[in-house]
């Protein structure tokens, strides 16, 4: 006979299941709760780089070595931008996003740093407001998400220079929530997808900025994201947990990730087999835990 116990442990199955197959997080390098860790990159020696927004620092941990600090910055880092050969293309703020877009107008930068995080060149962005994801669309040419205005510049490192790229009403935030607008960029193929948080959209548009479309509806929320080798997209949600979108799919399914809580980026790791990912601590709803930089098993099908 059938009873309400059993029932209750069938209706749990599916999610032991997914705990099993997922593996437990690795809770890697840890900072106290007011910590806003915002981006990372990961190198081809499997180094992890990653932001520390308040603290104006970049950080840097690895499997042989563990965490360390990695440079320090005359502003506030927003994300990387791997150029090849260790350099890296920095985006900052000099006012923090605390203070609000009109405090932050005119105050942002590019930071082209050498393998060792030496600034060797300062690129001013004087119309940007808050210019945050990074893409390398090509050499020397770095699209930027703002995500205050909705808008993606193209910076010219060579010549020091930034135009308007892409400018639509779908990469634009929505004043009725407090998230930013275009946050994401990422190469799929022969498209780029783009994270729009407010709207919590996934959005495509071919390599010459034509063609702006909605890919997909994010529920579970949508910051920074990694696209794998076979097109499934994992997304930082900011908030508990994260999220994967097969390819194909129209709905995205839930990662567990405990102790990631308002998570901001994630990459996918050099074995394929999980994601570092970095969390606030809820820090922007309010929540007391710790900012980590972790990593997230990916659950087995």
């Amino acid at each position: 006979m059938i009873n309400r116990r059993t029932l209750g442990l069938l209706a749990a199955l599916p999610a032991l299941r997914i705990a099993r197959a997922q593996g437990a997080v690795d809770i890697l390098v840890r900072f106290p709760n007011g910590t806003f860790l915002e981006n990372l990159v990961v190198e081809p020696d499997g180094r992890v780089l990653f932001t520390n927004y308040f603290a104006r620092r970049l950080e840097a941990w690895s499997p042989s070595g563990g965490h360390a600090t990695f440079a320090e910055v005359p502003a506030h880092p927003v994300s990387l931008t791997a150029l090849g050969g260790g350099r890296q293309a920095l985006a900052v703020h000099g006012a923090s996003f605390m203070d609000g877009p009109a405090a932050m107008r005119g105050q942002a930068a590019v930071l082209l740093l050498d393998p060792a995080g030496a600034v060797t060149r300062r690129i001013a962005l004087p119309e940007a407001v808050f210019p945050n994801g990074g893409l390398l669309l090509a050499p020397d040419k770095l699209l930027l998400a703002d995500s205050a205005l909705g808008r993606v510049w193209l910076v010219d490192l060579a010549a020091g220079t930034a135009s308007v790229w892409l400018d639509d009403p779908l990469l634009r935030p929505d004043p009725a929530h407090p998230y930013p607008g275009v946050n994401g960029i990422k190469r799929a193929g022969d498209a780029i997808l783009l994270s729009n948080s407010a709207t919590r959209q996934l959005l495509r548009v071919a390599p010459d900025g034509r063609g702006l479309a909605v890919a997909a509806s994010m529920p579970l929320g949508i910051d920074d994201f990694a696209v794998a080798p076979d097109g499934t997209i994992y997304a930082a949600t900011h908030a508990e947990g994260l999220a994967r979108l097969p390819p194909g799919a129209a709905t995205p399914l839930p990662i567990p990730a405990p102790g990631v809580e308002g998570s901001t980026a994630v990459a996918v790791t050099p074995d394929g087999r999980a994601l570092y990912a970095l969390g606030t601590g809820g820090l922007a709803a309010g929540g007391k835990g710790e900012a980590v930089l972790a990593r997230v098993p990916i659950p087995v099908a």
